[in-house]
C-alpha cells in the first residue's frame, strides 16, 4: 500500500487541511492517508494548546465519512516531544511491506534544515503542497530540485492557493465571529459545544 503520513497540531483541524488530503490521494495515487495529531510538536512547545484529546476528537469527527482517512495517536501518545524522524522510522519498521510518504507545506519544507535528523527526513518519499505557484524560479522549486538531485521522491502538489488556518479559525471564534464552512459542520458543533477558543 500507499501510504501518506500527516502531521499536525490540528487546532482545530479545517477544510484547508481536508483539501491538502483529498488532493494528495487523488493526484499521488495513495491507498489512504494517515492523520497524526501531535501532542506536544517542537515547534510548538511553549504555546498554548488545546487538550489533545479535543483536538483528536475533532479530527475523528472531522474525517469520520471518509475510508481512505486514519487517525493515528502515535504522536499524541504521550506529552513527549516526538520527532518527524521518529514517526516515520516508527511506521516504516513496523510496516515494512507499505510505501510511506510524509505530507508536509510548502513553509514547513523551506525551514526543514532546522527539525531534527532532517538529513534522515530528506532521504524519504516527502509530498510537497505548495500554498504560492510553482514557478521554476521561486526558493520552492529551486530547494526541492536541490534535493532531488540525491532524492527523486520529492513531489510537489498545488493545493488550490486555500489560505486558511487554525490561528485564524481560533482568532475569529474569539472575537464571536462565524467559522461556518471554514471547518465542517461536526466540527463546529463540537467546538461550539465545548465553547473553545472564546
Amino acid at each position: 500500500m500507499k501510504i501518506g503520513l500527516y502531521g499536525g497540531t490540528f487546532d482545530p483541524i479545517h477544510v484547508g487541511h481536508l483539501i491538502v488530503m483529498e488532493n494528495v490521494l487523488n493526484f499521488m495515487d495513495l491507498d489512504k492517508i494517515i492523520i497524526l495529531p501531535s501532542s506536544n510538536p517542537p515547534h510548538k512547545i511553549n504555546k498554548q494548546k488545546t487538550d489533545k484529546e479535543l483536538r483528536i476528537e475533532m479530527v475523528k469527527r472531522a474525517t469520520a465519512d471518509n475510508d481512505r482517512i486514519e487517525v493515528s495517536t502515535f504522536e499524541a501518545r504521550s506529552d513527549e516531544v516526538i520527532y518527524t524522524h521518529q514517526t516515520l522510522e516508527y511506521f516504516k519498521k513496523t510496516y515494512p511491506h507499505h510505501e510511506f510518504y510524509y505530507i508536509m507545506g510548502e513553509d514547513s519544507f523551506m525551514t526543514i534544515d532546522t527539525w531534527k535528523n532532517y538529513e534522515d527526513i530528506l532521504n524519504d518519499k516527502l509530498i510537497v503542497f505548495t500554498r504560492s505557484n510553482t514557478d521554476p524560479d521561486s526558493d520552492l522549486v529551486k530547494k526541492v530540485n536541490e534535493i532531488r538531485a540525491d532524492n527523486e521522491e520529492i513531489y510537489l502538489i498545488n493545493n488550490l492557493n486555500i489560505n486558511i488556518s487554525s490561528t485564524l479559525i481560533r482568532g475569529l471564534v474569539k472575537k464571536g465571529k462565524s467559522i461556518k464552512y471554514l471547518v465542517t459542520d461536526e466540527v463546529y458543533d463540537f467546538i461550539t459545544e465545548h465553547k473553545l477558543y472564546v
